[in-house]
């Protein structure tokens, strides 16, 4: 029977996959939901699923690959790529389907942290002091044993999801509930965090063909992260081999008792400043970085996969059962993310258009992304809040580490999008950033680096994206035969939207479906500050709005956030100038509220809506600093937290525990403490 593989995942990946899969003549079947299909355009057939949570659901997608007579099974990375119940219930398929990637059992220890150091443990490998727990109390008692900083993971975290560092006590038990709640079994174990100058994440790139044949590819250097997500990756790394053999040797010992098969990451600390190491865990699957190992071994590492789990197919017989030459080029990875790096990296959804897209490219420049459709569908896609923030990968090849890092920032440099005029944001300059900051060229990063330098870096970054200029001597009206004129912003980039000082404008207002109540007002722009519009309007306006003052300064900025709600009054907005008004910050879904907001929603009251006397008088304490509001983002939870000490006046209209909330919205009133003999309830007691 001919190949036939199910991709059971999406974006970049999906379409990586489906690409190598065509060029060995395998048939393909794509999975997708509505708005986002961009990779399901590359595939021979496309089904669309149920909902998001059935790229998570084992059944749904045995189900599909049974129904397409599927004979493999891809599941990419993140999903259920690491899931051994996949692979039983694919065994179990009549006829049988194959699962490409490791065994059940190397995935059961594989994507388990504590399982993994076990079996390293067992094999001499060095491994950080570390332990299961259960509790919050567990880890203070292993904190007071090694001391401060500890690292919280999940046991299945990955992404940068289910990692806490926490360097005090008092913030044990908060990073140890978003651990929790961020790991999907619900599992966690904590270990010694070695953080710091000198700390680099280093990790060996390893295939097998499961006979307990193994080989390595090298390995890349993954220090460049924040909050312990990976955002720029190279290989081979720049550590003396002196260093890096011991973990090649680490990696290969586990691979071959693992009898490992198919591609494989083994991830480590090494400390560059003393060559201590020590062993961090397994990636059983394609990793998102293996596009720079491809480049400086010159291999298809998703093709040779596929192969492995063709009939008859070894090592030996793709000629990768010797190690490859050491690397002579370098490669790096940058990660294109919507997130906007002036709002803490806040998710920034929205709709990008081809349009507003200019790519990068030339000798040496790869560019893996979702944001295409290989000719079928509209030419825009939607960045929503269900997945990961990615974009694309810039992955960028030099003869040396300086040729590829010229070419790098050149890249960088040509990559726009809409403008800068987009209401999605990306990290585009904090890539910049980074390859201009003299520690990129002289390699004294560890995985904090990009934390503590960020807002240096992203001044080095601001300043090299902001670089571009029209060449002298260019005309674009001529060059394009343009008929209409756009016009400089001051302080931004171009606008097409015609805005003069002077321009009048009639604004009605009146409630829904009432407008035999309607009001009348002029408004008049005196002048323009900025004009970016629609990202940004400032300047002076006059208004019959309010006839007291009639002169404001104002300045009207786009949210980058998706719109939720629908617009029809489901949520309400925080008032941003009422401190007792607590906003959320960024679009995301709730997933747990503070007992002070449970309380209010649950308890009875009377004809008039208001609380029973009783219950008015025994709300929950509010203390600062608490989470009052716990979003779930991208798989990682962030809290909304309370700004002063008091009590819980009302809940926002609408937010509720699986309620998706957007930028803005209204979590709740705070009243401070009155002294009113108000019997308040510890929070810890409900």
């Amino acid at each position: 029977m001919a190949p036939k593989v199910l991709v059971a995942n999406r974006g970049e990946i999906a379409i990586r996959i489906l690409r190598s899969a065509r060029e060995l003549g395998w048939s393909t079947v794509a999975v997708y939901i509505p708005n986002d299909a961009s990779h399901a355009g590359y595939a021979d057939e496309a089904v669309k699923l149920e909902s998001v949570g059935d790229f998570m659901t084992v059944e749904a997608i045995a189900a599909i690959a049974s129904r397409t007579q599927c004979t493999h099974v891809h599941p990419g990375y993140g999903f259920l790529s690491e899931n051994p119940a996949l692979c039983y219930a694919l065994s179990k398929c009549v006829p049988p389907i194959t699962f490409v990637g490791p065994s059940p059992d190397t995935l059961r220890i594989a994507s388990d942290k504590m399982l993994s150091r076990e079996r390293a443990t067992a094999l001499k490998v060095n491994i950080a002091p570390g332990q299961r727990v259960l509790s919050s109390q567990d880890v203070l008692a292993f904190a007071q044993e090694v001391g401060y900083p500890v690292m919280i993971k999940a046991l299945d975290g990955g992404g940068g999801r289910g990692i806490r560092v926490v360097s005090r006590a008092e913030d044990v038990d908060e990073a140890f509930k978003r651990c929790l709640g961020e790991s999907p079994s619900k599992q966690v174990f904590v270990e010694k965090a070695l953080t710091g100058p000198g700390w680099k994440h280093i990790e060996v790139q390893i295939i097998g063909d499961g006979t307990g044949a193994v080989n390595h590819l090298w390995e890349r250097e993954c220090s460049v992260q924040r909050r312990f997500q990976k955002i720029v990756e190279t290989a081979p790394s720049r550590l003396p081999r002196s260093s890096v053999q011991p973990l090649i040797n680490a990696s290969l010992s586990l691979a071959t008792e693992l009898r490992y098969k198919g591609l494989g990451t083994f991830e480590f600390l090494v400390n560059s400043k003393t060559s201590e190491w020590i062993f961090l865990e397994i990636n059983p699957r394609v990793q998102v970085e293996h596009t720079v190992t491809e480049e400086v071994v010159n291999l298809d590492l998703v093709r040779a996969q596929l192969l492995l789990f063709a009939p008859n197919t070894s090592l030996r017989s793709l000629s990768l059962d010797k190690p490859l030459p050491p690397a002579t080029a370098f490669a790096v990875q940058l990660r294109l993310t919507a997130e906007d790096p002036t709002k803490n990296f806040q998710l920034s959804p929205g709709t990008i258009k081809a349009a507003d897209l200019t790519w990068p490219a030339g000798r040496g420049v790869r560019i893996d992304t979702w944001l295409s459709n290989n000719g079928h569908g509209p030419a825009e896609w939607t960045v929503g809040t269900d997945f990961d923030s990615l974009l694309a990968k810039f992955v960028v090849r030099g003869g040396g580490f300086e040729e590829m890092t010229q070419k790098a920032r050149r890249v960088v440099r040509e990559f726009d999008l809409g403008g800068g005029g987009s209401t999605v944001k990306t990290n585009a300059a904090v890539l910049a950033g980074v390859l201009e900051h003299p520690d990129w060229l002289t390699g004294d990063i560890d995985t904090l680096w990009l934390e503590r330098n960020a807002t240096e870096i992203l001044e080095l970054g601001n300043k090299a994206v902001g670089s571009r200029v029209v060449p002298r001597g260019l005309d674009l009206q001529q060059a394009s035969g343009a008929t209409t004129t756009t016009t400089p912003a001051a302080g931004g980039g171009p606008t097409t939207t015609m805005l003069q000082p002077g321009s009048l404008f009639t604004l009605t207002l009146s409630p829904p479906d009432q407008k035999d109540l309607e009001t009348k007002h002029t408004l008049t722009l005196s002048s323009i500050g900025r004009n970016t519009f629609p990202e940004m309007l400032s300047g002076v306006l006059q208004t019959t709005l309010s006839p007291g003052t009639p002169h404001w300064a104002f300045k009207l900025e786009q949210s980058t956030s998706a719109a939720v709600g629908g617009g029809g009054g489901e949520l309400e907005l925080a008032d941003p100038n009422d401190a007792r008004q607590v906003g959320v910050p960024l679009t995301g879904k709730v997933v747990e509220l503070h007992p002070a907001l449970v309380f209010l929603q649950k308890a009875p009251r009377d004809t008039n809506s208001n609380l029973t006397t009783k219950d008015s008088r025994e709300r929950v304490r509010v203390r600062k600093g608490e989470p009052l509001v716990v979003l779930s983002v991208m798989k990682m939870e962030n809290s909304v937290v309370a700004p002063f000490d008091g009590f819980v006046e009302r809940v926002g209209k609408g937010v509720k525990v699986g309620a998706v909330v957007g930028e803005g919205t209204l979590a709740c009133v705070l009243g401070e403490e009155d002294g009113g003999g108000r019997q308040w309830v510890a929070s810890s007691k409900l």
